[in-house]
């Protein structure tokens, strides 16, 4: 019996070393063809990894480019209402253009200038400004928001001051490169009188 469990401790001991020896030597390299073998798996593609990536498109002007152009734009509205001009009133505006004042919502040339007419456009205005004070250019739309001052002349009396806030959006349409009004609200706030 004894010499049963003698063998039977041995054989275990040899399976022990037999499984050691297949595991792996240590030291050896990787041409050795006894070394077990690494399954490189590629890696796990989704399908939001083969979608186009944003492309970064330039904007069609310059920050400061449109800070110019608006300001430029302005004054020539401002000078329309001053001189009473339709045409070059209109110059500013889209066909298709949007002003939103409390008398209502007017949509195209025709009612923006029948709004407008009504707003001073008689010869009585003595300035119209408008002060930028955010502007925001994406692509070719440029959105800009500030204060504006209309002065209205009156005979024998003093001058009356409306002030306001305005957001204007602007579109950038091809050649040659024209800025126009798509988008025009104004929003009084006092009237003062003034000199």
């Amino acid at each position: 019996m004894m010499r049963s469990a003698h063998w039977r401790g041995m054989a275990l001991s040899v399976v022990a070393l037999i499984g050691a020896a297949a595991c792996g030597k240590p030291g050896a390299s990787a041409s050795d063809p006894n070394t077990p073998a690494v399954v490189k798996v590629p890696p796990i593609v989704f399908p939001s990894d083969t979608a186009r990536k944003p492309v970064r498109v330039d904007s069609a002007a310059t920050w400061e480019e449109a800070r110019a152009t608006v300001s430029r734009d302005y004054a020539v509205l401002g000078a329309a209402f001053t001189y009473a001009d339709p045409k070059l009133l209109l110059s500013t505006y889209s066909p298709t253009a949007v002003l939103t004042t409390p008398n209502g919502t007017f949509t195209g040339h025709e009612a923006i200038l029948k709004e407008y007419h009504g707003f001073g456009m008689d010869g009585s205005v003595k300035a119209f400004n408008r002060q930028s004070q955010v502007l925001k250019v994406v692509d070719s739309t440029v959105a800009d928001s500030g204060i504006y001052t209309f002065v209205r002349k009156r005979k024998g009396a003093d001058s009356t001051v409306t002030r306001g806030t305005y957001a204007t959006v602007w579109q950038i349409v091809p050649p040659p490169k024209d800025w126009v009004i798509t988008k025009d609200r104004l929003y009084p706030a006092t009237k003062k009188k003034g000199k």
